[in-house]
């Protein structure tokens, strides 16, 4: 009987996953999740002997209650309202990746470019949301409104931190770290932009690696100019600059792809460079076993989402398909943040 106790309320939270986690909440049907409450509820008395079930069982109630509310309040305020938590869920989705990417790790080598974008976004976030949240006067978006603007104040600190931390390092140390910097920059192009169609490029990101490596190549001649004569050193300056012409050329013929790509073969494009990472998300995470699995691969899926979303945002949403690829995109984002959590913590030894 426990057994198909536990069978029933797996079956509910799945439905739960299904059709409301990570979903539009503007177009969520509340009639469905009224009845995944009710018939969740109504197991909870056969539950008494099993108190852990019977308290899993209670917190999700509470998570579909609340989940509940938030969609109420997204509906009933308009299109206002479902602009505005759209944004409110991409900031979450950034805190989790800045959770991934920054936490416990040394300043160093960290991504400060990144960071800033995020700041960035955060900042006009809470520009469009603020007012949109005093009109509607909705408890949820205010508190979600006051939380963004505490993120973007944590994202552009933390970016000046690092940029510091750099700097306090004496020249010779200093170019390991920056050497380091650069490769990660190059990395980021060769996973986002080699062998991949110019138009479905995000500009933007290749604006945010001429950053950094502009600013990367300013610290180099820096360190020479301080004393260090290494031939290596000399040789990385060397590479940075290629890059960065390299890049700055490369960011002309992307624009001009975009440009000169009709919209319904762009969203294509991005359709197809999503499911690329969705792809291997379910190739090498979904359903494996979480001991042993390597982080770093999850991180790049992770990041390759974040970058996909972004991209099918910046398109709009007067095509069909591409606001049903985003929704698709965050979805999977998700899943694809919440298992690297659960990674993580299952690799971390027991106390």
């Amino acid at each position: 009987m426990a057994e198909s106790l536990a069978e029933t309320t797996a079956a509910l939270h799945d439905r739960y996953r299904r059709q409301f986690a990570g979903k539009s909440r503007a177009t969520r049907d509340l009639a469905v999740l009224d009845t995944i409450i009710a018939d969740s509820e109504a197991l909870l008395p056969s539950l008494a002997q099993s108190l852990s079930l019977r308290s899993e069982v209670e917190e999700r109630v509470a998570l579909y209650r609340k989940e509940r509310d938030t969609i109420a309040a997204i509906q009933a305020g308009g299109a206002d309202a479902q602009r505005a938590w759209r944004l409110a869920e991409w900031s979450e989705a950034n805190l989790q990746r800045y959770r991934r990417e920054f936490g416990g790790q040394s300043r160093l080598t960290r991504d400060q470019w990144l960071l800033e974008e995020l700041a960035s976004e955060e900042r006009n976030a809470v520009k469009e949301i603020e007012p949109i949240a005093k009109k509607l006067g909705e408890a949820n978006l205010t508190a979600r409104l006051e939380t963004m603007k505490k993120n973007a104040a944590l994202y552009a600190e933390e970016a000046a931190k690092i940029a510091a931390a750099r700097r306090d390092q004496r020249p010779a140390d200093r170019i390991a770290t920056l050497a380091t910097v650069a490769n990660r920059q190059f990395a980021l192009y060769r996973r986002h932009f080699e062998g991949r169609t110019r138009a479905s490029r995000r500009a933007a990101l290749l604006e945010r690696l001429i950053r950094a490596l502009a600013d990367v190549h300013k610290e180099m001649e820096a360190a020479r100019a301080a004393g260090v004569t290494l031939p290596q050193h000399a040789d990385n300056i060397a590479k940075v600059a290629g890059r960065l012409a390299h890049h700055k050329d490369e960011l002309t013929k992307v624009r001009e792809g975009k440009v000169n790509t009709p919209t319904a073969q762009l969203v294509g494009q991005l359709g197809d460079d999503a499911n690329t990472w969705i792809s291997r998300y379910r190739n090498e995470f979904a359903g494996k076993p979480r001991q042993g699995r390597d982080l770093d691969a999850l991180s790049e899926v992770c990041d390759g989402l974040h970058e996909a979303a972004r991209a099918i945002a910046e398109v709009g949403f007067a095509d069909e398909t591409n606001e049903k690829n985003l929704g698709i995109v965050l979805e999977h984002l998700k899943i694809a943040e919440r298992e690297f959590g659960a990674i993580l913590q299952a690799g971390r030894p027991a106390r």
